[in-house]
Order: C-alpha cells, then sequence, then structure tokens
C-alpha cells in the first residue's frame, strides 16, 4: 500500500495552520471546520468523497470506502466505546484519521462530533474550534474520546458498513454477473450475500468481505504491481535550516547540508520533507523536488 497521497494530504493540512475555523464558511477558501479541512485536504490530492457530499461531516467521513477502519474492528462497534492512549498509537501515520466525540450530549448515533488528521508520529492537525483555527497538537490529545481511528486505504478489503465510489462499482460490476443490488454504495447485508455468492462460484473463501483476491476475480483492481515514482528534495543552498513549520517563525530542529535528500510531500512557498518520521520544513528557495534514484 503506498500511503503517498495520505503523507501529502496531511502536508496540505499542515499548510493551512493558521487559518480560521467556521461552520457556516467551511467550504471557503482558507476557511474550515474539522470535516471540511480533512475532506479538502485529500480531495486536493484528487480523493473523491460521496457518502455526504463532496465534503461531508465528520461522522460521514468514517465510513468512506476509501479508509480502512483500525478500530474498532466493525462499523457497527463505532461509538459504543471510547478508546485511548493505546487507540491512537494505532493510527500513527501521516494522514491517518482520529474520529472523537467531543461533545458528550451529542444526539449523533455513532457519537462523532470531530475529526483530526494525523501530521506525523508525534502530532495531530485540525480545525479545532472558533478560538484556535486550524492548528497542531500532539497525537495524544484526545484519549478517552476515540470513536474510530481510520487509514487511507483505496485497494484494501470492502466490508459492511462501508460506502463509496468503490462500494458502487463493485455493486455494479456484481449486477453485470446476475446480481440484483440496489447501487447506492452502501455496503450492507445485501451486497456481502452478492460478495458471498460470487466467491462461492469461484471457490474463494466465502468471507462476505471484497478482499483482494475477489476484487482481482471481479476485474475491478489490476493484477500488476506497478511501482509509483517517488520524488525527493534535494538541499542545494549549503547549509539549510529544517523547520517545523512552514515559515521563518517557526523553530529550525535540524540542518540539512547541500546534496542531502528527504523523501517529499507536497505543499508552496516551504517544501515539507519527512525527517525521522515526522514532517519538518524547509524553504524552497533553497531545495528541488527530484525523482527518486
Amino acid at each position: 500500500m503506498n500511503n503517498r497521497i495520505a503523507a501529502d494530504a496531511a502536508a496540505w493540512a499542515l499548510s493551512k495552520v493558521g487559518c480560521p475555523y467556521s461552520q457556516e464558511k467551511r467550504n471557503q477558501d482558507d476557511v474550515f471546520d474539522c470535516s471540511s479541512l480533512v475532506a479538502r485536504a485529500y480531495a486536493a490530492q484528487g480523493k473523491r468523497w460521496r457518502y455526504g457530499g463532496s465534503v461531508p461531516r465528520s461522522n460521514q467521513e468514517v465510513y468512506d470506502d476509501d479508509f480502512e477502519l483500525l478500530w474498532p474492528e466493525t462499523y457497527s462497534e463505532i461509538g459504543k466505546k471510547l478508546g485511548g492512549t493505546d487507540v491512537l498509537e494505532r493510527a500513527n501515520h501521516p494522514g491517518d484519521l482520529q474520529f472523537l466525540c467531543t461533545d458528550s450530549g451529542t444526539s449523533r448515533a455513532n457519537r462523532i462530533t470531530h475529526v483530526a488528521m494525523v501530521a506525523d508520529a508525534k502530532n495531530i492537525v485540525h480545525a479545532r474550534g472558533k478560538a484556535y483555527g486550524v492548528c497542531v497538537n500532539r497525537i495524544s490529545h484526545y484519549a478517552g474520546k476515540v470513536c474510530a481511528v481510520a487509514r487511507f486505504n483505496p485497494e484494501g478489503t470492502l466490508r459492511t458498513g462501508m460506502k463509496g465510489w468503490r462500494t458502487l462499482a463493485l455493486q455494479q460490476k456484481l449486477n453485470t454477473l446476475g446480481a440484483s443490488l440496489e447501487t447506492d454504495g452502501e455496503y450492507g447485508n445485501t451486497t456481502a450475500g452478492a460478495v458471498k455468492a460470487f466467491q462461492h462460484a469461484r471457490n474463494l473463501p466465502t468471507t462476505g468481505e471484497a478482499d483482494l483476491a475477489t476484487l482481482e476475480a471481479l476485474g475491478l483492481v489490476s493484477t500488476d504491481s506497478e511501482s509509483e515514482a517517488k520524488n525527493v528534495v534535494r538541499i542545494i543552498g549549503d547549509t539549510v535550516n529544517v523547520r517545523c513549520g512552514p515559515g521563518t517563525n517557526y523553530e529550525s530542529i535540524a540542518i540539512a547540508h547541500k546534496g542531502d535528500t528527504f523523501p517529499a510531500v507536497a505543499a508552496a512557498d516551504w517544501q515539507p520533507v519527512l525527517l525521522s518520521g515526522e514532517i519538518r520544513w524547509v524553504s524552497k528557495k533553497y531545495a528541488n523536488l527530484e525523482l527518486a534514484k
């Protein structure tokens, strides 16, 4: 699984630190609420959202079938109990999502009232509220309030509870083979039953979950493994500050030297790089983006 899109989404969200928070203006340029920051960060990398529209709410984003549910085990368990630090530690890759209950009085069935994105192994980036705007906090900030954690995985197993474009494509394909599914993009019991029937006919394990082998048999994923080209950032200045944010007002946490290279993620005047598993920043005046060798 290639998490480049997820890392680029995290970098995009980090580039919005300092932007204001507003639910009413959540779709305006450089104005966000928690869910629109996540939706727009991923959309900027080409991801399409379906359930809840192009900019869904946090309690809808959790079901998107481009994301793998890391905790709890099933979608029906979301919000039944709240996880702590041990759960948050499962989602420590840039672009991972924390779905949170920040309002104990919520009437939402899954109790999700907030979403935050993992920025790096130690921090989250999120549109926290009107008093904070888009900001960065420690990854364990919401320990004890976790409804679910998820990771971007657009080639992962499709299963009951998921909703989105991949599920819609699965339903449409099964219908061409004789199923009579409602093509609503929602993976329910009827879709699971049609998957089981297909798996039985092809001598595949009859789990009712559309895993990689099932998706390949349906022709919904390529069986060819293609290596995706990766970019690196090469330092061209003699000595360059590696900063913890996109600007000279952010602390320098390391010095890079001419010729040094770092794995690249995407943004504007400042280039995010991965340093010891965390996203840090160098000025684009002194760095070039190149194809990794």
